[in-house]
């Protein structure tokens, strides 16, 4: 009888889940991604077009800005382009072409954080 209450309690025991507990440490990653701000502050439709690791074209409206991304980082060349007349500048992160031609071309332009592109 004494066998059989102590098998009896084991069996008991055993039907309880266990519980494991666990302390476990977690690091807040942070977690960023690159884009392209752009700004077309001309009268009429702009356009860009992003040739690199991760390629990227728009038609930006007049007086418009837009945020575009996530970019991978690495080497690319910009083409830009305005379709109102006369002279503008064209401005990727603080390297401005001002031309009367409607377009420009910044070549092996390295992107390794959000970046800015305005056309005036």
């Amino acid at each position: 009888m004494k066998t059989l209450v102590t098998l009896f309690l084991l069996c008991l025991l055993g039907a309880f889940p266990q519980q494991k507990i666990q302390a476990e440490t977690q690091h807040a990653s942070k977690k960023f991604s690159i884009g392209l701000n752009v700004f077309n502050g001309t009268t009429d439709n702009s356009s860009f077009y992003l040739y690199g690791p991760t390629p990227l074209s728009a038609t930006m409206e007049a007086g418009t800005s837009r945020s575009f991304g996530p970019l991978d980082p690495g080497t690319y060349t910009i083409n830009v382009y305005a379709s109102a007349p006369g002279s503008h500048t064209f401005t990727f992160n603080g390297t401005s072409i001002t031309t009367s031609t409607g377009y420009a071309t910044f070549s092996n332009v390295s992107i390794t954080y959000t970046s800015s592109l305005s056309i005036y």
